[in-house]
């Protein structure tokens, strides 16, 4: 009787991997350390570069959270990977409105202004349309939101 064998002793090969699973588990569960997060310029390039329109962008203590416009023109709410720029979850918001490609350049805005016998004194890009600081020709001061589809004035009051 000298050679019991024992079947619950585990195989030496299957041992080894779960013990480093296990150690390497509380190393994976940690937040990257804040010098190996890429800085704010380079998450916003990559989301660019992934078709995304950069609303919003905010560092937060896990992360970038990040309000995006996707190639249709729909909003997006992101966690961002603040190591690869990889987005870790996202929420869709709804439509956003006209996607920017599709608008009416700044000039063609401004030149359909100008047209209809508007100064234009200041014109900027939002989020939904333009907003542009005008001069009539009577020499009334008007501040406008702009359609940036049509160029039609959707909203002004006086300046």
């Amino acid at each position: 009787m000298g050679h019991a064998k024992t079947r619950n002793a585990p195989k030496a090969g299957r041992a080894l991997p779960l013990v480093l699973a296990l150690l390497a588990a509380p190393a994976l569960a940690q937040t990257p350390s804040e010098a190996q997060w890429r800085p704010a310029s380079e998450i916003a390039t990559h989301l660019a570069e992934n078709g995304f329109r950069v609303m919003k962008l905010d560092r937060e203590h896990d992360g970038y959270e990040a309000d995006l416009i996707d190639r249709q023109g729909n909003r997006v709410e992101a966690r961002v990977n603040p190591v690869t720029a990889e987005l870790v979850s996202t929420k869709s918001e709804g439509r956003a409105g006209p996607v920017q490609e599709q608008w009416l350049t700044l000039a063609q805005v401004a030149r359909h202004l100008e047209g209809k016998g508007f100064t234009v004194r200041k014109i900027e890009t939002e989020a939904t349309g333009y907003e542009v600081d005008l001069t009539d020709r009577a020499g009334a001061r008007t501040e406008a939101r702009i359609d940036p589809m049509s160029g039609e004035t959707l909203s002004s009051k006086p300046d």
